[in-house]
């Protein structure tokens, strides 16, 4: 139950990027997207018991945030692309230690890929307070008040 709750936010942050975002929020969003239906649709592949599309997946995430952070100023792309690195790093430690207990492999990869749509999220948010437009036009601009004080 929690697990689907998880994807429900996951899902709802990563729509209110595409929605609310400019450019590079929509391209995070859609990256985000294609990420979460190859991990659902290939995420039953294992090689000694290692999911390892979701390995592909998460560090084809991790280049593609970096690149965004590097090419666009905000300042969400870059704690996206950290802990997206984060996580290729938790799936690094399970080539290197196969041992490793199970539970803690999963939450050391949770809260990073959690963190992921919470900040695109969040900036995608702040960008429609600031008073920019949605990319697609579909949210009309934040109305900002003139100050009362004289």
């Amino acid at each position: 139950m929690i697990d689907l709750a998880l994807w429900g936010l996951c899902l709802g942050l990563t729509a209110l990027c595409w929605r609310m975002g400019g450019a590079p929020e929509r391209q995070a969003a859609g990256m985000l997207l294609a990420a979460y239906a190859l991990s659902v649709a290939f995420g039953w592949v294992r090689i000694d018991g290692l999911k390892i599309v979701v390995v592909a997946v998460d560090v084809l995430l991790a280049g593609g945030l970096v690149w965004l952070a590097v090419a666009f100023r905000r300042w969400w792309l870059l704690f996206a692309a950290a802990n997206a690195v984060l996580v290729v790093i938790a799936h690094a430690t399970v080539f290197m230690e196969p041992g490793i207990y199970q539970r803690a492999y999963i939450a050391y990869r949770m809260l990073p890929g959690l963190a992921i749509p919470l900040a695109a999220g969040l900036g995608a948010w702040e960008r429609w307070l600031a008073g920019e437009a949605a990319f697609a036009g579909w949210l009309p601009r934040r109305v900002v008040w003139p100050s009362l004080a004289v």
